[in-house]
């Protein structure tokens, strides 16, 4: 979403940088965020610019920025503030011109109250607030991310496997405790296990995934709304989402579309 939000932006053609806040040591997280000089501290042999300096011009993707130490915080807030970097061992001020787009899980609200997340930081921050539900909530979304994570897991490793309709639903009907990052492990491991040919199917699926839809319990009428509903989606992708043209496309009337669209449950 950070990636969309930038390719939308009149900043396309300027650098996307992203940083995992959460994935970073407390005292490394200074130096990647603002850049460093030369002998700063011990291993510093070279100076470094920090990705703030790296985004200018462009986006800064701060990603689990409630896992940001305080001291980072207070220095973030200045740049944001200041449009100033200071880099790590030097008093010289830089300016940069970056837009940062932060993600986090926690409630940040709760946080600052908590006097674990700086209050001033989280009103310089939250400008503009995308929720994003988790899969369990747009379950829409989960075939289309399981067509892309598939090809790149299976690209990596030169496969030529396919999921079948029935492994693609089962994933669908999965509650996805771990949301994307959950799904991307799995479809990767699955690729690694799977032949490289051939079509994979729900059996070998891990056994978390067993009671969703087991591969000797598959109907004919899940394996028909199951072909109905991704009939339907490939016709309005194709047409752009337009409902007139999709409708003429598949042969049915606008409202007969959109009663069908109810009861396979595809939203707009």
């Amino acid at each position: 979403m950070a990636r969309s939000l930038h390719r939308r932006s009149p900043r396309r053609d300027r650098p996307f940088c992203t940083v995992n806040c959460a994935a970073l040591p407390d005292d490394l997280v200074e130096s990647e965020l603002f850049g460093h000089a030369r002998g700063a501290f011990t291993g510093a042999a070279l100076e470094r610019p920090g990705l703030f300096e790296e985004a200018h011009t462009g986006t800064l993707f701060l990603d689990e920025i409630g896992e940001l130490s305080p001291r980072a915080q207070a220095k973030v807030l200045r740049t944001l503030q200041d449009g100033e970097v200071r880099r790590v061992g030097e008093n010289v001020a830089r300016r940069v011109d970056v837009r940062v787009v932060a993600a986090t899980n926690r409630d940040l609200a709760g946080e600052a109250a908590a006097n674990r997340f700086r209050l001033d930081l989280l009103y310089r921050l939250d400008v503009v607030r995308i929720a994003v539900p988790p899969l369990r909530d747009r379950r829409d979304d989960i075939a289309l991310l399981v067509a892309r994570f598939w090809s790149d897991a299976t690209s990596r490793i030169g496969s030529r496997a396919t999921l079948s309709t029935a492994t693609v639903a089962v994933l669908s009907r999965y509650d996805w405790p771990g949301n994307v990052r959950e799904l991307q492990n799995v479809l990767a491991a699955l690729a690694v296990r799977s032949p490289k040919r051939g079509v994979v199917g729900p059996t070998a699926l891990p056994a978390a995934f067993g009671g969703a839809q087991p591969a000797g319990t598959w109907t004919l009428e899940a394996a028909r709304r199951t072909f109905e509903e991704r009939f339907v989606r490939a016709a309005l992708v194709r047409t752009g989402g337009h409902r007139a043209h999709a409708a003429q496309e598949l042969g049915v009337t606008r409202q007969g579309l959109t009663k069908l669209m109810a009861r396979l449950g595809i939203s707009d």
